[in-house]
């Protein structure tokens, strides 16, 4: 990280563990005001939130459910009315599921494309243009090796499938921006 993020607006996505509760600490770290977005566990995302501000520096603690279409917009849009312009998009909410291809229903399909693929294009869409603006963004996407194994495991099939799709999107974004 380098200190042209400290004062920067970042949001974060499952902000309640693992991966984005690490990158959220680096960047508070660097000065880096900070928009926790999490889905269904509020209380690691408000705990981190809190340290971060006994630590001295700003966050704020975000629920959205990325399975709705309109949720991405308004999760940009709520951490901008709270910290200021998004800076910093870092996509990091997922959904993988173990189980065998054929007891994959139609429903654990859409929710997984909406949260792994839908939701972070949505969220870009939403990011990019204030970031155009003001002439200045950076839009991390956050995925699982999987995503990168052809041969992944049968009852993974349809989580790798969607990694990689998510990559080909990317890339796209990028080449876009």
């Amino acid at each position: 990280m380098s200190s042209t993020l400290g004062g920067r607006v970042a949001l974060v996505t499952g902000a309640s563990g693992g991966i984005g509760q690490a990158l959220a600490r680096r960047l508070a770290a660097e000065g880096t005001l900070l928009a926790l977005g999490y889905g269904v566990s509020a209380r690691p995302a408000q705990a981190l939130a809190a340290e971060i501000i006994a630590g001295g520096g700003r966050a704020v603690a975000i629920g959205a459910d990325l399975r709705r279409p309109e949720a991405p917009g308004e999760l940009v849009q709520e951490a901008a009315d709270a910290l200021g312009p998004v800076d910093l998009l870092v996509s990091n909410a997922g959904l993988g599921r173990v189980q065998p291809l054929e007891e994959v229903s139609s429903d654990d399909f859409d929710e997984m494309l909406a949260v792994n693929l839908r939701a972070p294009f949505l969220l870009a869409q939403c990011a990019v243009p204030p970031m155009r603006e003001r002439g200045f963004g950076r839009i991390l996407f956050v995925g699982a090796l999987p995503g990168l194994v052809v041969s992944a495991a049968p009852e993974r099939d349809v989580f790798t499938r969607g990694l990689r799709t998510l990559i080909s999107a990317a890339e796209a974004t990028a080449r876009a921006t």
